[in-house]
């Protein structure tokens, strides 16, 4: 059962660096510290699918919910890493 679980984390991930990497500016401002945090979250998770292709390790359910919610965050905020740093003030 851990290998689907695997699966379903390793393709959470994978989407997730994708939708970072293929995120387009249309017009918003660059700031450095925003960057380098996307360029941190590309890091992270494409070495984190990378360990997990080639070491099968035990992933549990929490590991694969884990990698869905952090794919769902970033696909709703559509791979702008500042929208998801950004509050809302009411």
């Amino acid at each position: 059962m851990h290998i689907t679980f695997a699966l379903i984390a390793l393709a959470a991930q994978l989407a997730a660096v994708a939708c970072l990497l293929l995120y387009r500016r249309n017009g918003a401002r660059h700031r450095h510290h925003v960057s380098w945090l996307a360029w941190l979250l590309v890091v992270v998770l494409g070495g984190s699918s990378i360990e997990l292709a080639l070491h099968a390790k035990h992933v549990g359910l929490f590991d694969a919910g884990k990698s869905m919610l952090l794919a769902l965050f970033v696909f709703t905020s559509r791979g702008n890493v500042a929208r998801l740093l950004r509050s809302e003030s009411r």
